[in-house]
């Protein structure tokens, strides 16, 4: 006999009808009676008579109705104190918001992996975006850590620290179709690129704004075919396209760019430093200052 069971039987030892106990169970009328026989063919005895009234209790059905009824309810209070046991400690888990780029997560993979097994307490959200846009939700208190990039866009308003790590930014690379011309070059300058076709990432990324910013510095607007802000989008999109675009090199390793080369760019915004950012008058948990003990370790 099983706890479903007992359920079975008690309702219909309350209606004493079948199959206005079938209706309340919502089960088939053929699915109670035999759960019923299965019941007392498991406990050796009958549960009920029909000798003047159909499904009247006998001696040990009785028992077993008012014991039943104790056994359903603790198991049923059983049942919701779990899950409201649950509920409380999903509810309870402190939540930590860090903004960080797409290339940035993929470096930092390792770290963010050991401080959430190491911070099961903790529910990390992370919002994939540019730096700009990460300084900017900093501000706004959309998140309350960022891992980005330099230069600091709101100093009065954020820090960033620079990482002293095995990773401290990312270097700038034109990249395009091995039969682009310019793949020919070992190095290049924004003056290399006039007249060329752009795909690019959107001013919510540094290198975005930085394609903008340089170009009217050295007298041209650039020809923009494509903007998106996924990095294997872009790549995929420089043959189709017949563009080029400006990455990070570091991200040649993760991403897939076949017949495409990687020339760097020779320019005072070449590098870009990277850091831990957060509002200047936020509160620094000990979960927070964790995690960055453990971004240090990189």
């Amino acid at each position: 006999m099983n706890i479903q069971q007992l359920k079975y039987f008690i309702e219909i030892a309350n209606t004493r009808n079948l199959s206005a106990a079938a209706r309340n169970l919502f089960v088939t009328q053929p699915t109670l009676s035999l759960a019923l026989k299965k019941m007392e063919g498991d406990l050796r005895t009958t549960l009920f008579t029909h000798t003047d009234k159909p499904f009247q209790l006998t001696k040990t059905g009785l028992y077993l109705y008012e014991h039943g009824q104790t056994l359903v309810t603790d198991f049923d209070q059983l049942i919701a104190d779990i899950h409201l046991m649950d509920d409380e400690s999903s509810h309870s888990k402190k939540k930590i918001k860090l903004g960080i780029t797409t290339l940035f997560s993929m470096q930092f993979m390792k770290e963010i992996s050991l401080f959430l097994s190491s911070h099961p307490h903790i529910d990390l959200i992370i919002k994939q975006d540019g730096s700009p846009y990460l300084q900017q939700m900093l501000m706004d208190d959309e998140i309350d850590i960022g891992l980005i990039s330099f230069p600091n866009l709101y100093p009065d308003k954020i820090s960033i620290e620079a990482l002293e790590t095995s990773t401290r930014g990312y270097h700038v690379y034109v990249v395009m179709p091995d039969d682009n011309p310019l793949a020919q070059k070992s190095v290049l300058t924004f003056k290399d690129l006039k007249g060329q076709r752009f795909s690019s990432l959107t001013t919510n990324f540094m290198l975005g704004r930085l394609l903008l910013d340089r170009s009217s510095n050295f007298g041209f607007e650039p020809n923009i075919v494509l903007h998106n802000d996924d990095l294997q989008v872009l790549l995929h999109s420089l043959r189709k396209n017949d563009s080029i675009c400006i990455l990070p090199i570091e991200y040649q390793e993760v991403g897939k760019s076949d017949g495409l080369s990687w020339i760097p760019l020779k320019d005072k915004y070449d590098y870009f430093p990277i850091g831990i950012a957060l509002k200047r008058d936020a509160h620094i948990t000990n979960d927070i200052k964790d995690f960055i003990e453990i971004i240090k370790d990189n």
